[in-house]
Order: structure tokens, then sequence, then C-alpha cells
């Protein structure tokens, strides 16, 4: 059996079908990219976050959907509120780093997702290819749109 903190898990997100994990070097191993390239953190709300967000931006951060931020630290979280069965997920799993489920730089097929997955989570969504979330960077004092 495959300790949780090494599992890469296939789930419908709420913005696209993903590769999730507790720990960001197996997702990127099992992708095929660079092992340092940063990864995004989900987290089920504010309180999970593991850096510091600035005060002025908390609140529109909370209320921001499908909406990926990147500190200055060029650390990167969303928080998934809006999504009933992915919010549901993260909150019994924490925090988890996400990727989508595609070969670097290739698009989404579905035997290489298989493939490279230790677990596949379904709820009646099942699996779909969406829109990728809005990026927006956080500057001191300025908010810069990436994506």
């Amino acid at each position: 059996m495959i300790k949780p903190e090494y599992m890469v898990i296939l789930a419908q997100t709420d913005t696209t079908i993903g590769f999730l994990s507790k720990n960001p070097v197996i997702i990127n191993q099992k992708k095929g990219a660079k092992e340092s390239k940063p990864l995004l953190l989900e987290v089920p709300n504010l309180s999970y976050i593991p850096y510091r967000v600035p005060v002025k931006f908390r609140s529109m951060i909370r209320r921001a959907k499908k909406t990926s931020f990147i500190l200055k630290n060029q650390a990167s979280f969303r928080i998934v509120s809006d999504s009933y069965w992915h919010h549901t997920f993260l909150q019994y799993f924490g925090n988890a780093y996400s990727s989508s489920a595609n070969p670097t730089k290739k698009d989404f097929d579905l035997d290489f997702a298989l493939d490279k997955c230790d677990a596949v989570i379904l709820d009646k969504r099942g699996l779909f290819p969406s829109q990728s979330s809005r990026i927006i960077k956080i500057g001191a004092n300025r908010l810069i749109k990436i994506r």
C-alpha cells in the first residue's frame, strides 16, 4: 500500500481534471516535469495557507472563485469554496498540491492520466476538461492579472 503522502490522486477539481498530492515532487515526476517546478496549493479555506498573505487582500482572496494567486515568494495557492465535491474532499484531505492531469506542455489524455495516478476519485460530475483558473499575482500594494 502506498503511503498517502506519496500518492497521486486523479480527480475533478473545481476547474479541470487534476493530479492531487501532498508531495509536489511526486506529481512533477509522474508528469515528466522538473522536480523543482512550483505547483499550486489547493486549500479549503484561508487558514490552511502556510504563507503570509497581505491583510489588505485577504477578503478579496476569500471571495474569489476559480482564481489562483501567486505571492511575492512565488508560492501559489487557490482557495476552493465554490465546488461542493472538491471542497469537501479538501476539508477531509487538508491542503493538496495540484497540477493539470496532462503531460507537460501537452493536451489532456485520459490514458496518460489513468496510467500515472495511484487512485481515482470520482463524484457525480465525472471527469471533464474545463477552463483553467484565473491567475493573479499579489504585490505589496497591487494585483497583477497573469491569466
